[in-house]
């Protein structure tokens, strides 16, 4: 009888173990929800600049079905993309206010909104509220770190951009990973760790050269340490870097005929 009672033990103790792991299996994830399919088109048309087109399509969209937290949130993108960040700011707020089902990338193009508009508090709560939901979002955790670095707090910017590192390493996004580490460098020059914001931009450097900004500063650090042929070198690249990416920048000189 003992025997048959371990055995009972044995099978009860399976069964809830099983029990719990399909219980963990099917909880609802906290990733953020797929743009639903009807409003793929509108999308469409804000990723190809096409952002007028794209309001008049939501507005018959909202007229035909109600407004929706996605449909909200892309009229916000719509201006987001045109950089019209006060009107964005009027429509995410509208979406992440919706009564249920908020889509998630509402709080996050919400945060940078107010963040471009120099609003850094809400910008930091709609960054923060965006990781609630989406724990570990490199982008969004790049934002803070910048934000941290205006309030001066160079001790926490440094630990998220190095997280943000920490976390692109093994993933494909190398962009995001090299800014970061840049910035993470801007960080140790403010804290005089000069020899680790070296080696900070060079990996910055590594992954994404068309840094010019980083090349400048790397190169003012190799100055301040007395690595002058280097520097040289850094600043030969930041303008190089810079006429290949903002050629905008570059001082023309008309002459007379």
């Amino acid at each position: 009888m003992l025997f048959i009672k371990q055995i009972n033990k044995t099978v009860f103790f399976c069964v809830v173990g099983f029990i719990l792991l399909i219980i963990l299996l099917f909880q609802p994830s906290k990733q953020e929800r797929l743009l639903d399919s009807s409003l793929n088109k509108h999308f469409g048309l804000i990723n190809d600049g096409e952002t007028g087109s794209a309001r008049v399509r939501l507005r018959q969209f909202m007229d035909s079905n109600g407004e929706s937290s996605q449909s909200l949130f892309l009229m916000g993108l719509s201006y987001h993309s045109e950089k019209r960040y006060a009107k964005a700011v009027e429509w995410f707020e509208q979406s992440v206010s919706t009564q249920k089902d908020t889509y998630p990338p509402s709080w996050h193009y919400l945060g940078w909104s107010h963040f471009y508009l120099g609003n850094g508090i809400k910008a930091n709560d709609a960054f923060e509220q965006f990781l609630v939901i989406q724990p570990d979002e490199p982008d969004t955790m790049f934002a803070l770190g910048l934000l941290a670095m205006e309030e001066g707090e160079f001790e926490r910017a440094g630990e998220l951009f190095g997280r943000v590192v920490q976390i692109t390493t093994q993933s494909r996004n190398h962009l995001i990973r090299a800014k970061a580490a840049a910035r993470w460098a801007d960080v140790q020059v403010e804290l005089g760790q000069l020899d680790s914001a070296i080696s900070l931009y060079n990996d910055a450097l590594d992954r994404n050269p068309d840094l010019y900004e980083a090349w400048h500063r790397l190169a003012t650090v190799l100055q301040r340490v007395g690595r002058e042929e280097e520097a040289h070198a850094a600043f030969s690249e930041s303008e190089l870097a810079r006429i290949r990416i903002r050629p905008d920048l570059m001082q023309t000189t008309e002459f007379p005929e």
